[in-house]
């Protein structure tokens, strides 16, 4: 048994002194004065839950969808050394023949993970987008729900696929939401043009999460001076749906941050990074499948800089920009980024629970990171 001290824990409630003992993988205790075996006291640093990523393409210079087995443990692995122990690779739009053989590499990575074993499921980001928000997606993919295709692909991959975003509008009949909710995957409503009635429909029958908030997310239209909601002021309305949003400071300014965190319900807001394979390297180009990007002002852009692709962030960074940037309680942004996150996915992780898995986070005074647990093993 192993008992982890330090002055500074990160509790959901505010930051105390205590202690955490694990034994086989597991909190068994939380704030006792049971024996262990070994101490591991990190004085004043901030000992907290292991970080989620639940939207990532990739990291290290290796892409989730198109990466080989190696490449995919490689951007796995440098992405529990900033502190997520637990993430979900995404897989950007592209043919039924990509998708099926990225996701057969990513199955074969978490088999082959071992002591560094951080999934938690795959995420798929399209192909049933819109076309007037499909952002850094390739337009050449982009299609209404197919339902031969999907129903193969849940068939065969449905133990490792947990998330799928789409537009709502696309799926005319909802059979698309209906077939998700049925077989246990979370319905993300994202790059979407979708309007009030159709989200509302959409959100009643299962779909309780919104992709990357404000970025392709549709908003108020109007049609002959009346006003109809989009999915934007949607989160706001509707109380149980869950919002990830992308904590680079760039795709949201801090501004935004704060409205996000004073309007919508703490408890429902997610930290993600939406990463490229540029995050952890130095290249200043990259891609998402054929969409070309450049690297600048610390954010990829589209090649035409017209709008960003994605970001070049870590777990780590999103924590350090809603607390330095956004002002936001460290303890606050630590349960958007770990506790929420679990709880959406159903899992017993993200808090310092007994019997949940033992995957802890530890940073510096300056909210550097300084050490990485998994599963009450020290892997960083």
């Amino acid at each position: 048994m192993v008992k982890i001290t330090s002055k500074n824990i990160v509790f959901p409630d505010g930051i105390r002194e205590g202690n955490i003992c694990i034994e086989d993988g597991k909190i068994v205790s939380v704030n006792s004065l049971v024996p262990c075996d070994e101490v591991l006291d990190f004085g004043t640093d901030y000992v907290m839950p292991g970080l989620f990523d639940i939207h990532t393409h990739g990291a290290s210079n290796f892409d989730y969808c198109e990466s080989g087995v190696d490449g995919i443990l490689t951007a796995a692995k440098y992405q529990l050394s900033r502190g997520a122990t637990s993430i979900m690779p995404t897989i950007t739009s592209s043919t039924f023949e990509r998708t099926y053989a990225a996701l057969e590499k990513v199955e074969k990575a978490i088999e082959m993970a071992g002591d560094y074993n951080n999934f938690v499921g795959v995420h798929l980001e399209g192909p049933y987008l819109s076309l007037n928000q499909c952002g850094a997606q390739d337009k050449s993919f982009i299609t209404e729900p197919i339902e031969k295709d999907y129903v193969r692909l849940i068939e065969r991959f449905g133990k490792i696929i947990k998330r799928w975003d789409y537009a709502p509008e696309r799926d005319t009949d909802f059979k698309f939401t209906k077939y998700l909710k049925e077989h246990g995957i979370i319905a993300s409503a994202g790059h979407t043009d979708a309007k009030y009635d159709e989200i509302k429909k959409a959100y009643e029958l299962g779909c309780n999460l919104v992709t990357h908030l404000y970025s392709c997310t549709s908003t108020i239209t109007r049609n002959q001076g009346f006003r109809i909601l989009g999915v934007t002021e949607c989160v706001y309305l509707f109380d149980d749906m869950y919002i990830e949003i992308i904590s680079d400071g760039k795709h949201l300014p801090p501004e935004l941050l704060q409205l996000i965190f004073k309007t919508k319900d703490n408890d429902k807001i997610i930290l993600v990074t939406d990463s490229l394979k540029v995050a952890g390297s130095n290249e200043k180009y990259s891609s998402v499948g054929t969409v070309k990007c450049v690297i600048e002002d610390g954010v990829c852009k589209l090649f035409d800089k017209s709008g960003f692709a994605g970001s070049i962030a870590t777990a780590d960074m999103m924590l350090n920009v809603c607390v330095k940037q956004a002002k936001l309680h460290l303890e606050k942004a630590v349960k958007m980024a770990t506790e929420n996150p679990a709880r959406l996915l159903g899992l017993q992780k993200g808090s310092f629970k007994v019997g949940y898995d033992a995957d802890v986070a530890v940073f510096d005074k300056d909210l550097s990171i300084k050490s990485v647990i998994l599963c009450g093993k020290k892997v960083f």
